[in-house]
């Protein structure tokens, strides 16, 4: 596997983990409306950038198959 690949695994797992900590920590700090502002953008944002890990890791699994889609036998 290239090493731009396992940088950018290693990234994505990084802000995955960090955006769905921000989840549970930042919105306790907030009062009223501001609290499911922030608690709802969060989500998203942890949603979109765990939806584009899972994409990227279907990606680069798809290249190590032993046998690809593509390939004629």
């Amino acid at each position: 596997m290239a090493v731009w690949k396992v940088l950018l695994i290693f990234l994505f797992a990084c802000l995955s983990l960090g955006l769905a900590t921000a989840t549970l920590i930042v919105p306790l700090g907030y009062q009223g409306g501001e609290r499911w502002l922030w608690l709802g953008g969060l989500v998203l944002a942890t949603a979109a950038s765990g939806g584009l890990f899972a994409l990227f890791l279907r990606h680069a699994g798809r290249s190590l198959d032993a046998f690809p889609r593509d390939s004629r036998l």
